[in-house]
C-alpha cells in the first residue's frame, strides 16, 4: 500500500473541501493517506495526522493543494528525499501544478494504475561562507535571489563562475534561477525563458546600473561565487522568495545545482510550450 502525503494550502477558500474530497478518493483507491497533524485537524481527519518529521520519513508520494507557490514549498520541504510530487491547482493557471480540481478522480485512477511519468527538475543550492565556515544553506526549485532589502543603495558585487571573474556588477540584486524558475522572477527582470529540460542555470541582474550588464546562461555544473565590494545595510539571500538569510559584508555566497532533484508526477502529455502559449494568451506573461 503506497503512502501518500497530502499538503493543503488551507488559506485557499476551497482547500478544505477539496482536501476532504481528495483524502476520501485516495483512501477508496487503496492508498494510505497522511497529513501534518494541524492540517488533518483543520479538515476533521485527526486520525491521519502525523508530526512533520515522521510524515516526511514515511511518504512515497506528495500531493499539494494550492498554486505554484505551495508546490515550491513542498519541493523544498521534502528535500533531499526525491519523492514524486504533484499539485492540484486551486489558483490561476500555473506552470507547475498538474491537476485541476475537476480532474481529481482521473488523476487518482492513473496513480493507482501506475499510468504516469516522472519528470525530473533540477534545483539550485546556495551556501553562505563566513570566516571560512559554511554558516547557512538554502535550496530552491525556482531560484536563489540576492537582493538589497529596503536600502536605497545598490549592491556592488564580483561574480565568479568556476573561479573565473566574469566582472563586477552594480544592481539592486541578482537572480540565479533554474530553467523551471526562468518563467518566474527572472522573466520579470528581463531574463530568458529556458526549457525545463535544459541543464542550465540563469543569472539575471535586477535593475543593473549599466547598459552592458545582461542575463547569462551557464552550464548546470558551474559553481557561481559572489563577493561583495559594497554592501547596503540589509542584504538578503532568499530561496523561491519564501525563506531567506541575512548576509554580512565579508560573506561569500556559492551557488550551484543542488545534489537532488524535484520529481514531478505527470499524468498526461502537458507540453511546457502549450502552457507557455496559454499564459501569453491570458496575458499572464
Amino acid at each position: 500500500m503506497k503512502i501518500i502525503g497530502v499538503f493543503p494550502h488551507l488559506e485557499k477558500p476551497q482547500a478544505v473541501e477539496t482536501a476532504k474530497k481528495l483524502v476520501g478518493l485516495l483512501q477508496n483507491a487503496g492508498f494510505k493517506v497522511v497529513m501534518e497533524t494541524q492540517s488533518a485537524c483543520q479538515i476533521g481527519r485527526e486520525q491521519i495526522g502525523l508530526e512533520k518529521k515522521e510524515l516526511l520519513s514515511q511518504i512515497e508520494f506528495g500531493v499539494v493543494l494550492g498554486g505554484d507557490g505551495a508546490l515550491l514549498s513542498l519541493a523544498r520541504l521534502i528535500y533531499p528525499r526525491e519523492i514524486p510530487i504533484f499539485g492540484i491547482n486551486l489558483g490561476h493557471l500555473g506552470f507547475l501544478t498538474e491537476v485541476e480540481d475537476k480532474d481529481l478522480k482521473f488523476a487518482i485512477d492513473k496513480l493507482r494504475a501506475g499510468q504516469f511519468e516522472i519528470e525530473d527538475r533540477i534545483m539550485v543550492g546556495a551556501e553562505i561562507i563566513r570566516e571560512g565556515k559554511i554558516i547557512g544553506r538554502l535550496v530552491g526549485l525556482n531560484d536563489i535571489v540576492l537582493s538589497k532589502g529596503f536600502s536605497s543603495r545598490m549592491l556592488r558585487i564580483e561574480v565568479l563562475i568556476d573561479h573565473y571573474l566574469t566582472g563586477t556588477m552594480a544592481a539592486d540584486g541578482l537572480i540565479i534561477s533554474t530553467p523551471t524558475g526562468s518563467t518566474a522572477y527572472s522573466l520579470s527582470a528581463g531574463g530568458p525563458i529556458v526549457s525545463p529540460q535544459l541543464p542550465a542555470l540563469i543569472l539575471t541582474p535586477i535593475c543593473a546600473h549599466s547598459f552592458f550588464t545582461r542575463p547569462l546562461v551557464v552550464r548546470s555544473d558551474s559553481v557561481i561565487e559572489i563577493k561583495f565590494i559594497t554592501l547596503p545595510n540589509e542584504v538578503i539571500l532568499a530561496a523561491d522568495g519564501q525563506e531567506g538569510l541575512e548576509l554580512e559584508a565579508e560573506d561569500i555566497v556559492k551557488i550551484f545545482t543542488a545534489a537532488h532533484k524535484t520529481k514531478f508526477v505527470r499524468f498526461k502529455e502537458k507540453s511546457f510550450y502549450n502552457i507557455l502559449r496559454e499564459k501569453v494568451k491570458q496575458g499572464k506573461l
